[in-house]
């Protein structure tokens, strides 16, 4: 999974070399042999071309997807495989591998550097409101009080990933994808507690109800036994499952920093 972020970081953030390089041009032309006698051998590429590149991907389950690369988010891949598309989240991903074999991987995030003071300063501070609504989950949160945490949560954490979504540092492009994917949890737990309301009297939705429904239980199979209510879905299991999600999330960000440091 880290490999992942690494390489969308890079990918974002390379090239410059080549433009400095242009700039330490002399302005004076100098003559066809000269050129190329002093002409340096062209440098070999090092910006990966993710997007249209082929990866390889093993999952938590077991299952090997090899296909190409169409999208990328700070939490899943879109690929084309025997010509159907596919989205995979990045948390259900155990090791991947562009153009070769994907190599084993522990499933636990291995910071590659120190953190900024700054950084891990603003993160701490952005969780810091993540912990604030999920300590008050556990006695139970009113759905109008879960909104108004929710709002100053999205905003904190809206601007930190705006903020560090550009960092070349790779334990840090873990971090902030992690923070965006937390993010998201709360935010479809939101909009699924909603649909509760008007659809039956029995707390249950249909998977059909809302796309955010079938989003969430692609995104985490595991909460479609867990929240199975005969043919329908238990919205509080559903809720608790995704809010054990995101709370996952939040603990892997925090142990990245510290360990980071």
């Amino acid at each position: 999974m880290r490999s992942l972020i690494t390489l969308i970081v890079i990918s974002l953030c390379a090239g410059t070399a080549a433009e400095a390089q242009k700039q330490k041009q002399k302005k004076k032309t100098p003559s066809r042999s000269q050129t190329a006698s002093r002409q340096p051998p062209a440098a070999t590429p090092t910006r990966p071309r993710i997007i249209g590149s082929t990866v390889v991907i093993i999952t938590k389950n077991g299952d090997r997807i090899t296909g190409e690369v169409l999208d990328l988010t700070a939490y899943s891949v879109r690929l084309r495989a025997d010509n159907l598309e596919s989205t995979i989240a990045l948390d259900t991903i155990a090791s991947l591998a562009f153009g070769g074999a994907a190599t084993p991987s522990t499933g636990v995030d291995q910071p590659v550097g120190p953190v900024r003071a700054d950084f891990a300063r603003d993160a701490e501070a952005a969780l810091g409101f993540f912990q604030t609504l999920a300590s008050s989950l556990k006695p139970g949160v009113d759905y109008t009080e879960y909104g108004r945490q929710l709002s100053e949560l999205r905003r904190a954490g809206e601007r930190f990933v705006t903020r560090y979504s550009s960092t070349d540092n790779p334990a840090e492009a873990r971090v902030v994808s992690l923070i965006a994917g937390t993010m998201t949890d709360y935010t479809w737990a939101r909009t699924i507690w909603t649909l509760k309301f008007g659809r039956s009297s029995d707390g249950t939705i249909a998977e059909t109800d809302a796309p955010v429904v079938a989003d969430t239980l692609v995104l985490y199979p595991d909460l479609r036994a867990l929240a199975a209510a005969g043919n329908r879905l238990s919205v509080e299991k559903l809720l608790a499952g995704i809010w054990r999600k995101a709370s996952e999330k939040q603990d892997r960000a925090r142990m990245l920093i510290a360990s980071s440091r």
